[in-house]
């Protein structure tokens, strides 16, 4: 059985392959993780302000293990890990130029804010179904051998 230790380096590295079942594991973790992460930091803010700042640096392991457990995720897919980075980014860039496009309000800028919206909520259900449901490569691929699918 693997220490405290070995876990931890596990649960962080961004190398080798992570099967859709290790996959949700983590992430059901991880929304656990975040949720006891929060009410820490709201009853801290309570009771003394600026005190939940304290708990909210715990969001950064958190964060970190989530896009960790993704890129080997990706790795299971055959993908390299720099498509994280649209994944977490591109919608939220999409969305922001969406948000600037319709504040114009001219007509032919409300469609372009339409199909930007469209676009990010697109590539976050590509992220989803790719991360989540389809199956990684079989066999050994450039970033390991295939994970044990239990």
């Amino acid at each position: 059985m693997p220490g405290l230790a070995e876990k931890l380096k596990s649960i962080f590295a961004i190398s080798g392959r992570a099967s859709r079942l290790d996959y949700w594991r983590t992430q059901v973790g991880l929304g656990l993780a975040t949720a006891v992460v929060l009410t820490l930091t709201v009853l801290a803010t309570q009771a003394g302000g600026w005190l939940g700042v304290v708990p909210c640096l715990l969001f950064l392991p958190v964060l970190a293990a989530g896009v960790a457990v993704s890129v080997r995720r990706l790795h299971d897919r055959g993908k390299a890990g720099w498509w994280m980075l649209v994944f977490a980014v591109g919608p939220y860039a999409l969305s922001g130029l969406a948000s600037l496009a319709y504040e114009d309000g001219a007509t032919e800028t409300l469609l372009i804010s339409l199909v930007m919206a469209l676009a990010a909520m697109a590539l976050s259900l590509w992220a989803w179904i790719e991360l989540g449901f389809l199956r990684g490569a079989r066999g050994e691929n450039r970033y390991g051998s295939e994970p044990a699918r239990r």
